[in-house]
């Protein structure tokens, strides 16, 4: 007998797979993330298909197979490729960010800070739908993902970007200014040591 799992999800990206199935990227809050097939989802009758699109948040439930994770349902929570419809840079910052986890994350392993940071600066955008913050945003989530994942060296300047729980208001991104170009440094450089 299969246990199954349900968890909070953002649906990083998804190939085609086999005749009208997809293997897709999923970042989950429970199980961190993984690659899972929604089996018959391309075709026009699937129940799951609007629940699994690219940039969707959803919440999913999960079989774990021999081989591989099945989709079993999704109930669709929020698409943000559709809250963004007119906001190109915000599907752009998604990609990239949507990139750097799948670089960054190896195996299934929970980490429900790095996903909060994540769902939160995509919740804060979707409020302040401002083109002049995507590089602020971007500069604070990545900084964020390098901390958790613990590619980043403790820096005392980027205190108040790591706190947890994190404040996403103006206050924040205030500091964001003076502090840019070394971040982008630190950013590069963690990046670099990766070797991913």
């Amino acid at each position: 007998m299969y246990h199954l799992y349900q968890t909070d999800a953002l649906v990083l990206g998804g190939e085609p797979s086999g005749e009208g199935s997809r293997r897709l990227t999923l970042f989950t809050r429970e199980l961190g993330l993984l690659s899972a097939v929604a089996t018959s989802v391309r075709e026009e009758r699937s129940k799951l298909r609007y629940g699994l699109q690219d940039f969707s948040y959803t919440t999913v439930s999960l079989v774990r197979g021999r081989e591989r994770w099945r989709v079993t349902n999704a109930a669709l929570m929020q698409n943000l490729a559709e809250v963004f419809r007119d906001f190109s840079e915000a599907r752009e910052l998604f990609a990239r960010i949507a990139k750097l986890l799948r670089r960054l994350l190896h195996g299934e392993e929970k980490n429900e800070p790095l996903f909060r940071a994540v769902r939160e600066s995509f919740a804060y955008l979707e409020r302040n739908q401002s083109a002049s913050l995507i590089a602020q945003i971007e500069v604070v989530l990545v900084l964020r993902i390098l901390s958790l994942l613990g590619y980043l060296a403790p820096r005392k300047e980027f205190e108040v970007f790591l706190v947890e729980p994190l404040s996403w208001n103006a206050e924040l991104f205030g500091h964001t200014a003076h502090l840019r170009s070394l971040a982008l440094s630190e950013i590069n450089r963690s990046l670099r040591e990766t070797h991913l």
